[in-house]
């Protein structure tokens, strides 16, 4: 079973060459191997037991029946496993309700294996450098390829957890980034969707306005599958009522023809900024490929702006996270960011060991997301971010691709794919990162399937256990 894609999981099960209880054996197997490591599981679900019993004897709910995932530890589930987000201030808490996700992969028959570790409170707690990955609670996430590469975050435990096969498919969560830089840095694949596609109800959030969760996976397959899986409308998340408008089929997208896609190189022009030789041939050999099957690439200079993404966070996560803990009622650890800030400094020996920078920013704005200052930042904030989607709009592109990520797809609330780009035998992860369209997320998963399927460049880490 080493190294089974979800798509090659699904056939074992159904031809029943492997049962559930076997599948999630031999990846508890893998965690008790390499975990003490890389300490990328948080916590192991104690109803393992009894979820695996249940899902022998019932019917089949969906493809992804008896699949084994783990999810990103700032995801409620109401059972005995605690929400943490990797900090020691939340060591002792139990949601009081399910994220609708978690509702989501259950309905589907899926087997919640744990929880994975990520960098504390999404890596929104520091300025002081944090490492990614790091969190008081459970201390360092390591990059199983070699832990001298730095394996980013803050979706740090979904991303290693997959590349190290202790799991075939994860959910991480991204503000600005924490999809893609984990992906990229441990050599897997992953989807941002569009902004709205997948609801955040019981997610700890940063901000409304670019919180979302995604799959993390080996390829593009199995990470669409399991897209479809947990997008779709929920009333208790009001962004995802796009979805009554758009009804993307994801994993449907992988098996559509990239012929006649239109698909621009991204050229980034920005002060002394230069690819490396290693870039540019693996984005020429991508234009190449997309070429030769019967797509269109173009080249664009595309010049990069200061985004300052920060400035407005600050302020959205003061009101964010102090709406989320008053819908805790009586179960919030607590009543505001302000007493979250107060516990940290009780126990700082623990807790302080890279400083508060960002909450403590974050707690000196108003958190009022009528504030006119905030606004007009806002504003132009999104005008900037806006750059990307318009030039694919007026280039009329089904998407682009670099092999470098940037803010304005979570800031606009575009969707990414991070594919891997090379065999990682060195120190140096690369992928390509594709853009599109704000919820046309279809096409980018149909270029970028096509590319990792022509190309299929990931190799396992060498793990010794």
């Amino acid at each position: 079973m080493k190294e089974r894609t979800v798509k090659t999981l699904i056939h074992q099960l159904e031809s029943k060459d492997v049962s559930i209880k076997e599948l999630v054996d031999y990846y508890l197997k893998r965690m008790r191997l390499f975990n003490p490591k890389l300490n990328a599981i948080a916590e192991i679900n104690p109803d393992l037991d009894k979820i695996v019993d249940n899902l022998e004897l019932s019917n089949k709910k969906s493809m992804l029946h008896g699949i084994p995932i783990v999810i990103k530890d700032n995801i409620h589930t109401k059972d005995q496993m605690h929400t943490t987000a990797n900090s020691y201030a939340l060591k002792d808490f139990y949601a009081p309700y399910e994220a609708t996700i978690v509702k989501n992969i259950r309905n589907a028959g899926m087997v919640l294996l744990g929880k994975a570790n990520l960098s504390e409170f999404a890596y929104f707690m520091s300025f002081d450098d944090m490492p990614s990955g790091y969190g008081s609670l459970h201390g360092q996430v390591k990059n199983p390829y070699n832990e001298i590469i730095d394996p980013l975050g803050s979706s740090t435990g979904s991303a290693v957890a997959v590349a190290a096969d202790m799991i075939p498919i994860s959910i991480g969560t991204e503000t600005n980034g924490s999809l893609m830089a984990p992906a990229y840095k441990n050599s897997i694949t992953s989807i941002k969707p569009s902004l709205g596609f997948v609801s955040r109800y019981g997610i700890i959030p940063i901000s409304q306005f670019q919180d979302t969760a995604g799959p993390m996976g080996k390829t593009v397959e199995d990470c669409a599958m399991l897209l479809d899986v947990i997008s779709g409308y929920d009333p208790k998340d009001p962004s995802t009522e796009i979805c009554n408008q758009y009804k993307p089929n994801f994993y449907e997208a992988t098996k559509k023809p990239i012929k006649g896609k239109k698909i621009a190189l991204l050229n980034y022009i920005y002060k002394d900024f230069k690819y490396s030789d290693e870039e540019l041939k693996i984005m020429q050999d991508a234009k190449n490929l997309f070429t030769s099957l019967g797509a269109t690439v173009i080249d664009i200079d595309f010049e990069l702006d200061d985004l300052k993404n920060d400035k407005t966070l600050i302020h959205e996560f003061k009101h964010d996270i102090n709406y989320y803990f008053e819908t805790l009622g009586e179960d919030a650890p607590f009543k505001s960011l302000k007493e979250l800030i107060e516990f940290n400094d009780l126990y700082k020996e623990r807790c302080l060991k890279y400083g508060q920078s960002i909450f403590i920013a974050s707690e000196k704005t108003n958190g009022n997301l009528h504030d006119s200052d905030y606004k007009k930042l806002k504003n132009e904030q999104l005008q900037l971010a806006s750059k990307l989607e318009n030039t694919l709009k007026n280039f009329d592109l089904d998407g682009a691709f670099s092999t470098i990520r940037n803010s304005y797809a979570p800031i606009f609330g575009t969707p990414t794919v991070t594919v891997p780009a090379k065999a990682l035998n060195d120190l140096t992860p690369l992928s390509l990162v594709f853009f599109g369209k704000k919820y046309d997320d279809e096409s980018i998963i149909t270029i970028a399937h096509h590319y990792e399927m022509h190309t299929n460049y990931r190799i396992p880490p060498k793990l010794e256990g």
